[in-house]
């Protein structure tokens, strides 16, 4: 029997407490509550029986113990502009270990879940239970269908006695919806041991964002020898679970049960929708060396669907989103062949389209000749009705494209030794990074082409993969006369039409060119790998490495003049800021490997509706305000008559 709406309600308020997102700034911002336990509520056999959620000792899975059984927090994805995905699991830890089909004797477990118009849960607009299994990993997926356009919702989970935090998701606008602006966060290259996930608590403070975007390896298989920064419980040892490649079902979504357990992540999506698109580690494919057992790309895009509050398409390969199962039914998890269609759009009333697009998985390699053989002929067939529709038929300001790697050239003046350190010993040009679009041109080119000769123009391209800041005009031949760079808000001038921008913003903690190069001169100068002496590397090699990209970023602006900004350096994140007039976008730094309480702002561009084009505000300016509670802390406005970072309280 399923919990009543007053029972559901006295669960969740309860929790109300717990929320990062919806606290009274008394915590320390970050900083996760425990989810209060409640009494055992009669009428259902999972709620009613005794469950302990102390720890045992054999028990070791990555999680907060301190709010199970939702140790991973919850998270929402995929909005639309009357629903969205909202996701959380239930772990119950158990001696016998993680892996086990019936921890403490539950063979399933019912979850109860509600979205409200207010935190306080006094305007609960759906509501629904669902069960959950092994055969899921124990995760809970549902699509909270019947909501408006443009609003912000607070949604959680009850299950066991317990609940889950609140969390905080917002729906995408609907066509003639009256949204003056959106705005859109979007990351890459996100490596658990390389960083502290100290910038996705940054995203979760702000109070002004629509959309996260992840263009890819949102999740690693392995750890990069020159990024051995932090552990589980600080055991770095490659034969260590929580180290090591994943080689089975069960080890791959443990490494999301280890991402999901970092506080930062967690916070992050507990207060942010997120559209992500996974790139080649999150579906890498891995032979078990004591079995010989092969755990293919298709299983971990199985897992990928199950953990992530992403929303599933057709198994035609149309694009097209599966039907809602209702209220009380999970979100079928495609598998199989099925798992690896992902490529899909999420419309943003009449600003913006995000469309997610696959490169990594439909290519023919032998063949570079054509759109279709980078992206296969279905996802090309999508993209460009997809893309003809946007503007021609529903006449959309952006098209936002979620782009796993660089799309624009990337070539230099000489090959340097660094050149051939980051690219390998047989790069000769003319274009360096040839995993992506650069080993496809032709197909590069005829995508330029049909948005210059169907005037879809007003395109955002956000990309990931390169680990490094690059910023882009979008033009397949950017010499001299068919392109010169903007100098004025009037945007770049030329015989070619720019067909518009791309930014790559940085890694989350994947090491970056500097770090590639400090590498090289680590492993000649010890004799030996990095791995374990990783501060010593960090702190007296890391410099050197510095120094020799600089020498490359400058060669690279040279060789592209449509290369507005380059910066293998640093890291961080991008935001975006879209108006029926303008783009802006913004650079925002964070401090590597270490969180030292801070961001900062390094580049402002505008892009102009209509002749799209990157040109560099004057100015770098003040962090806005946080506050530890983003519902209720405004953003410090812009001074007048400067340039200030975007921002604004979102309602």
């Amino acid at each position: 029997m399923a919990l009543s709406r007053r029972q559901l309600l006295k669960l969740i308020v309860l929790s109300a407490a717990g929320s990062g997102c919806v606290d009274s700034g008394t915590r320390q911002s970050g900083e996760q509550p425990a989810a209060p336990p409640v009494d055992a509520l009669p009428g259902d056999s999972d709620i009613s029986r005794a469950v302990s959620f102390n720890v045992p000792e054999g028990w070791d899975y990555p999680v907060d113990e301190s709010l199970l059984p939702f140790g991973h927090g919850v998270a929402s994805g995929d909005p639309l502009s009357d629903r969205v995905i909202l996701w959380t699991r239930v772990s119950v830890p158990d001696p016998r270990g993680y892996r086990v089909a019936n921890p403490q004797g539950l063979r399933q477990i019912r979850v109860f879940w509600a979205i409200s118009e207010d935190p306080e849960f006094t305007r609960i607009v759906q509501s629904g239970a669902v069960t959950t299994t092994r055969d899921r990993d124990w995760t809970v997926k549902v699509d909270a269908q019947g909501l408006q356009s443009a609003t912000t919702y607070y949604y959680a989970f009850a299950a066991l006695g317990r609940t889950s935090l609140i969390g905080r998701t917002r729906t995408a606008p609907k066509a003639g919806d009256d949204i003056s602006d959106l705005r859109i966060v979007n990351a890459a290259c996100s490596s658990y041991w390389s960083m502290d996930f100290h910038p996705y608590r940054f995203i979760s403070q702000r109070d002004d964002i629509d959309l996260f975007c992840h263009a890819g390896d949102y999740i690693y298989e392995f750890v990069d020898d020159k990024g051995w920064y932090r552990a589980r419980k600080d055991r770095f040892d490659l034969n260590d679970v929580d180290f090591r490649k994943w080689f089975n079902r069960d080890e791959c979504a443990r490494r999301y049960a280890l991402y999901r357990s970092d506080p930062d992540l967690m916070r992050a999506h507990q207060c942010v929708p997120f559209a992500i698109m996974p790139d080649q580690h999150d579906f890498d494919n891995e032979v078990d060396p004591d079995t010989g057992i092969e755990f293919t790309q298709e299983e971990a895009a199985e897992v990928f669907w199950l953990w992530t509050p992403s929303r599933p398409t057709r198994p035609d390969g149309g694009g097209a989103f599966m039907d809602s199962p209702g209220p009380n039914e999970q979100v079928p998890a495609p598998t199989g062949t099925h798992a690896l269609l992902d490529y899909r759009c999420l419309e943003y009333g009449d600003l913006c389209d995000v469309i997610l697009l696959d490169i990594r998985r439909f290519r023919d390699a032998g063949s570079a000749t054509a759109l279709s053989t980078l992206l296969g002929e279905k996802q090309t067939a999508w993209l460009k009705q997809t893309l003809m529709a946007s503007w021609s038929r529903r006449q959309v300001a952006f098209r936002v494209l979620v782009n796993q790697i660089n799309l624009s050239q990337l070539g230099t003046t000489e090959v340097t030794p660094a050149v051939r350190t980051i690219f390998g010993p047989d790069v000769s040009g003319p274009e360096l990074y040839t995993s992506g679009w650069g080993g496809f041109p032709e197909a590069r080119r005829e995508l330029y082409e049909f948005l210059r000769q169907n005037r879809i123009i007003d395109n955002v391209v956000l990309s990931g993969d390169s680990h490094g800041w690059f910023a882009n005009d979008l033009i397949e031949d950017p010499s001299a006369p068919n392109y010169v760079p903007a100098l004025d808000a009037s945007g770049p001038a030329g015989q070619l039409q720019t067909v518009g921008v791309e930014l790559v913003p940085s890694a989350l903690g994947r090491p970056g060119g500097a770090e590639v190069i400090a590498g090289e001169i680590y492993e000649q100068t010890m004799n030996r790998k990095v791995h374990d002496d990783y501060q010593n590397f960090h702190s007296n090699f890391v410099p050197l490495g510095e120094a020799a990209v600089r020498g490359l970023e400058s060669a690279a602006r040279i060789a592209n003049p449509n290369l507005r900004y380059f910066n293998w350096r640093t890291y961080g994140y991008g935001l975006s800021h879209f108006t029926r007039e303008s783009h802006v976008f913004e650079l925002w730094e964070v401090s590597y490997p270490a969180d030292d309480g801070n961001e900062r702002l390094i580049q402002q561009f505008d892009n102009r509706v209509g002749n799209p084009g990157l040109l560099a505000r004057p100015a770098l300016f003040r962090k806005p305000t946080s506050g530890t509670d983003p519902v209720d802390q405004s953003r410090q406005p812009p001074d007048a008559g400067t340039s200030a970072p975007i921002g604004r309280l979102r309602s």
